[in-house]
């Protein structure tokens, strides 16, 4: 008996029990039924019934008084029955044992520790990275229910969930994930697929290594590349990267040039070096930069070399001297973060003619000069940074960081105390700075509220570290400078001048405390090494705030202490800058002013 009409019939029926059983009188659809049936109903009485229950409801028979609610549901009791009638339960197929991927892993934890985890691998939005993160570090991904969740989140549409999978969980299931993995990978796929070969690649070793070949050869170029990546440092695999780095695509060819990276061997080596005389010049230059040693070290730091030595016959030939430059560059992408002897030669050639290299615009390649000399401090080279120094003051402090270790402090502020003004004195003030002051955020605990805010933790040195490390003398000089903050530094109780800098900070403190935190503090520091009071200081924080127009935004968390361990006597001048404070500022003034009225009370 075919079941293709009782199925149409049940779904029929199920639409009247979304839509509503009064809804039946008169419905089309049922009356196009009725035919059908009675026709089969002549030869099976089962579907006469049917019929004639279809009939009852698009049109019900005088003195039946069940409800259309009745009469449908007994009709669909009716169908019910007849349809599990109709079921076979003998297998047409052949038997065979199911297929299986055996695995160790337990079904230890409630399935309600775990929806969480896999609504956060199948679903989408934010805050889905932390959850995932904690149950990795829970242990949560040794059951076995979230492996194939897991393994589809490499297709998560938030990078950041796909890779922290393929880097971090995937990985700890070890080899027995590879038959589940394997299964659903595409080699001619996308991101997600290249992915999943990474993780082969991770935990496969050598069995997987033909696979991973595989996919390097035949994939699309997003798994040719992630396959790529995984044969680097496999010597048998060492003619296929030879031959991947001559692709038609210079993305492979890239991945090619960074397997040969990891690989010592020579005819390796041999490529790379090729790469910097042709096409793929700055390819080779980039996979190198991210190495931080490379048997090439030595041999590109002699072409460097060799190309200086060409330069300099070509001073007026500036297409020339542009093409060298370009090999330059990649010498120096190449050479970032490595040490060799030649390398050395090379930087102090660069260092001995630097003025004349830095007049033809190769100001990069004579800044990394100048920093590789830095770490290795002698008078030689202090004099070549102080000769650079005087061609342009971006070398300054190159030769000030030397000049600090190599000479005395007396010697330090003569050389340098006459810049006074223009770039050098810019240049000079930011090393001062850089030097006298450490500064780093950090959290505190919220003083007006719950939680925590940031704050800057600043350290400047001590009277007794300036008085060895640093000539008194540059007090004078900040403030004939107007480096507000060395001078702040710089400030001594027993100084002559400590009447002149208690003048110079305090106008310069009240102007700061719109600008910085650090710069609030290392005043207020300095104020107090002249010998201002505290309760000068603080008058000086509110007559700024009566000055100005408009209300900060916030108080940073120094002044706003500060203001907190004003006495109650300031209530009402606080009290009628309220007007002038919104937002994060206006919260905590009000903290302030009803604390001061507590006092009074």
């Amino acid at each position: 008996m075919s079941t293709t009409l009782l199925r149409e019939l049940r779904e029929e029926l199920n639409r009247l029990y979304m839509a509503g059983s009064d809804l039946a009188a008169g419905d089309f659809r049922l009356k196009r039924l009725v035919p059908t049936f009675k026709q089969l109903g002549e030869r099976a009485p089962v579907f006469k019934r049917l019929g004639e229950g279809v009939e009852g409801l698009i049109e019900p028979v005088a003195g039946d008084d069940r409800s259309s609610a009745e009469r449908l549901q007994e009709l669909t009791l009716l169908l019910s029955s007849v349809l599990h009638t109709q079921g076979q339960t003998a297998p047409e197929d052949e038997v065979r044992d199911l297929d299986g991927t055996p695995v160790d892993l337990p079904t230890a934890f409630s399935s309600r520790r775990l929806t969480e985890v896999q609504d956060a691998l199948e679903s989408s939005g934010g805050g889905r990275q932390e959850i995932i993160v904690q149950a990795y570090q829970d242990g949560l991904f040794r059951d076995l229910r979230l492996v194939l969740p897991a393994i589809g989140a490499l297709n998560d549409p938030y990078a950041e969930i796909a890779d922290y999978v393929k880097e971090h969980v995937l990985p700890s299931y070890g080899p027995q994930l590879l038959p589940l993995l394997k299964a659903r990978i595409d080699i001619i796929g996308g991101r997600p697929d290249a992915r999943a070969v990474e993780v082969v690649g991770k935990v496969g070793g050598d069995e997987e290594l033909g696979y991973i070949r595989q996919a390097a050869a035949e994939g699309s170029e997003t798994v040719r590349i992630s396959a790529i990546g995984c044969l680097a440092g496999h010597a048998a695999y060492e003619n296929d990267l030879l031959e991947w780095s001559a692709d038609g695509k210079k993305a492979i060819r890239a991945a090619a040039y960074a397997a040969l990276a990891e690989s010592d061997g020579e005819r390796a080596q041999a490529r790379l070096h090729a790469a910097f005389a042709g096409k793929d010049r700055d390819v080779a230059a980039e996979v190198l930069s991210r190495r931080e040693r490379s048997p090439l070290t030595a041999r590109l730091a002699r072409d460097a070399s060799e190309a200086l030595a060409e330069a300099g016959g070509l001073a007026g030939d500036k297409e020339k001297l542009a093409k060298i430059w370009g090999r330059l560059e990649a010498y120096l992408d190449a050479l970032g973060g490595k040490s060799a002897p030649e390398l050395d030669v090379f930087f102090d050639q660069v260092l001995g003619e630097g003025a004349f290299y830095h007049g033809l615009g190769w100001t990069r390649m004579v800044h990394d000069a100048a920093r590789h000399a830095s770490g290795q401090p002698d008078e030689r080279v202090l004099e070549r940074l102080l000769k650079l120094e005087r061609s342009h003051a971006g070398y300054l402090s190159y030769a000030f960081r030397m000049s600090r270790i190599l000479r005395t402090p007396e010697d330090v502020f003569s050389h340098y105390s006459g810049y006074v003004k223009g770039s050098y004195k810019d240049a000079l003030v930011q090393e001062l700075e850089r030097a006298l002051i450490q500064s780093s955020s950090r959290m505190y605990p919220r003083i007006w509220g719950e939680g925590e805010e940031y704050g800057r933790e600043v350290r400047i040195p001590s009277q007794g570290e300036l008085d060895v490390h640093w000539d008194p003398r540059w007090l004078d000089w900040a403030i004939r400078a107007d480096a507000a903050l060395v001078a702040g530094v710089m400030s001594r109780p027993s100084n002559s001048e400590s009447k002149e800098a208690s003048v110079y900070l305090m106008e310069k403190f009240r102007k700061s405390m719109s600008e910085s935190e650090e710069s609030f503090i290392v005043l207020w520091e300095g104020l107090d090494r002249v010998g201002v009071s505290e309760e000068e200081r603080r008058e000086a924080i509110v007559a700024m705030l009566e000055s100005k127009q408009r209300g900060l935004y916030r108080f940073d968390y120094e002044m706003f202490r500060q203001l907190t361990l004003l006495p109650a006597s300031y209530r009402d001048r606080l009290t009628a800058l309220k007007g002038r404070y919104r937002y994060t500022s206006a919260e905590q003034l009000q903290y302030i002013i009803d604390m001061m009225s507590e006092v009074q009370a």
